[in-house]
């Protein structure tokens, strides 16, 4: 028999995979029994499943009903942009002071490779989500570049809100031209060395998103 904590991990996974995936369509409620039903597992581990990734903000709970996608707020959007600035702003200086390392030449190869896929998806499909999940992938490698696996598990919990908050915002006309462009310039700053000229790219280039998603509330 499968232990408590083994099947919470089990819905867990299942709901998060559902949610990054897009299969949970916003404003339905969710019913914990027929969710249960679903995954096949009991009510408990799946209520403490549900708990957790309501404290991660990716659902919200409704009382004797089930539950729902979380709604960003305007406080969500502040929240997320000031995680994102402080922890890229140091993970990124630290990657263009050491590019001519061996693993600094491995990620920024790896981010340009991230680059040149987001200006395929723009000249071809202009898919907002395929072009949102390659942008936070970008940004993901950088945090990973630094290998701070308690930074980047606190970075990867964002990343619905992230995800979220870029798709929304790329369709503002000319938002993803002008992501692809800041990006370049990104690889730019890095290569240079140019940490100050990062910071304030950085900082013009997650607050726009964030400023574009305010308006839309």
């Amino acid at each position: 028999m499968k232990g408590p904590q083994m099947l919470q991990d089990k819905a867990y996974d299942y709901l998060i995979n559902k949610i990054k995936k897009g299969d949970l369509e916003a404003d339905e409620i969710y019913s914990l029994n027929q969710m249960s039903k679903e995954i096949g597992i009991s009510r408990t581990p799946l209520r403490d499943a549900v708990m957790k990734l309501a404290q991660e903000r990716y659902i919200d709970v409704l009382p004797s009903k089930g539950f729902v996608l979380h709604k960003m707020t305007s406080e969500d959007m502040v929240e997320t942009y000031q995680i994102r600035n402080a922890i890229e702003s140091f993970c990124l200086k630290q990657l263009s002071r050491n590019i001519d390392t061996e693993r600094g030449r491995q990620y920024f190869d790896k981010i340009t490779g991230k680059v040149e896929i987001m200006r395929e998806i723009l000249s071809t499909s202009r898919s907002t989500e395929d072009f949102g999940r390659k942008d936070y992938e970008f940004h993901r490698s950088i945090v990973q570049y630094v290998g701070n696996e308690t930074m980047l598990e606190m970075y990867r919990s964002f990343m619905y809100r992230i995800f979220w908050l870029n798709v929304s915002s790329f369709t503002r006309e000319g938002r993803m031209e002008d992501t692809l462009k800041e990006h370049e310039q990104m690889l730019t700053l890095i290569h240079e060395g140019n940490t100050a000229g990062i910071e304030a790219l950085l900082e013009h280039h997650l607050r726009i998103p964030m400023e574009i998603n305010q308006e839309l509330l």
